[in-house]
């Protein structure tokens, strides 16, 4: 016996023996992203230089004299005296060199009588003084050819000392040439005490 099979059927059966074919998933791209590289972080500090303080005063260098100016402060001393007026035997002088230049020195002087010549209203002791910058023109063996003093203005100033030698006038002015009369008062009762400039050149025990 034969059994018919509907051509339609059979080809239902047939397709249902074929794998289902399931189409490749669409690729998606999908974008790469790098993770930031971490650095070690330095921390530099910052120095912030402090608020200037108010102008203060400037001390000059002074220049320590030699050995044969220490052996000539004498001959010094009465030069200068003798350049102010004063007889260089009544008289005590102090003196700071601020610069040398070949053979000039630039000094500030301060000299006073030894003996007074009045006494104020309150006892205390008056003495002629004079408080000045000063020229000393030397001789190659440190021996003084002359002393120069600026006569009252600017002009003598100007034309004889430098503008940096001058800024150093207004120190002098209010302030070291107070020092240097407080040591001819203490030479007026140690006659053997030499200016300071001297004991500056004098090394210490």
């Amino acid at each position: 016996m034969k059994i018919k099979i509907p051509l339609a059927l059979l080809f239902f059966f047939l397709a249902a023996c074929v794998p289902a074919v399931t189409p490749a998933p669409t690729e998606m791209l999908v974008p790469t992203v790098i993770p930031p590289t971490s650095t070690a972080t330095v921390v530099i500090p910052t120095f912030i230089d402090p608020t200037p303080t108010p102008t203060q005063p400037i001390i000059p260098p002074f220049i320590t004299p030699d050995a044969i100016q220490v052996a000539r402060w004498k001959e010094y001393e009465a030069a200068l005296a003798q350049s102010l007026n004063f007889i260089p035997e009544e008289t005590l002088c102090e003196w700071d060199i601020l610069e040398t230049f070949e053979q000039v020195l630039y000094i500030w002087a301060v000299c006073e009588n030894k003996i007074p010549f009045g006494t104020t209203n309150t006892g205390s002791k008056m003495y002629s003084s004079s408080s000045t910058p000063a020229l000393i023109h030397i001789e190659k063996d440190k021996s003084i050819h002359s002393v120069e003093i600026p006569a009252p203005g600017i002009s003598d100033y100007q034309r004889m000392f430098p503008t940096y030698i001058q800024e150093k006038f207004e120190f002098y002015r209010f302030g070291r040439a107070k020092e240097l009369s407080n040591h001819i008062e203490w030479r007026r009762t140690h006659p053997e005490e030499p200016p300071l400039i001297v004991l500056s050149a004098t090394p210490t025990p």
